[in-house]
């Protein structure tokens, strides 16, 4: 289920420019094919068919390193009944860290700091720990909190600049919710 989430928000991300740039091929080539092959039209068909080629390196790309970090994480169906944040799952002991197309496994303990800033439309959360320095996104400022306030339960010393908000338990990031596989 896990794996399924992380590649299919990859083939969504890549689904309406590749479409789009396939559908683009498709037309230029009906129309130098029902009129006279204007020269210009043959190297817009180049332009378009090489766009499209670059689409599709970087989806199977991100698809195979993506399923490849993922096959190196133990126990990867844990995550169903931890929490979540944004991209990222998060167990008592451990976090499936995901922001853009990066995904690594990271330990919860030994977090040291976390900074929270926007990024355009996007609430980045930047830790760093005994594992060297990472980010994850999250929905929004409220998450951010919550996340902070379990962080700061597993790590007391933990400095950050955002209050943290609840009791720091994985529920509150949504542990325990039903989840349909169907």
């Amino acid at each position: 289920m896990i794996k399924k989430f992380y590649q299919n928000r990859i083939a969504m991300m890549f689904s309406a420019p590749m479409t789009l740039a396939a559908f683009a091929v498709f037309l230029v080539a009906f129309a130098m094919n029902s009129s006279k092959g204007k020269p210009w039209m043959r190297i817009v068909l180049i332009i378009l068919g090489i766009v499209l080629a670059v689409l599709m390196f970087f989806y199977y790309k991100n698809k195979i390193s993506t399923s490849l970090a993922l096959k190196k994480i133990r126990d990867i169906d844990e995550y169903l009944q931890g929490g979540a944040v944004d991209m990222s799952f998060i167990l008592e002991d451990r976090m499936l860290a995901g922001k853009g197309f990066q995904v690594s496994e990271k330990k919860t303990s030994g977090i040291t700091s976390m900074n929270v800033y926007e990024k355009g439309r996007k609430t980045i959360v930047a830790l760093d720990g005994s594992e060297g320095p990472f980010e994850i996104t999250a929905m929004g400022k409220e998450e951010a909190q919550r996340l902070c306030a379990f962080l700061k339960r597993k790590n007391p010393d933990m400095v950050s600049n955002i209050e943290p908000k609840g009791n720091g338990t994985l529920e509150e990031l949504g542990a325990g919710a039903e989840i349909r596989t169907s």
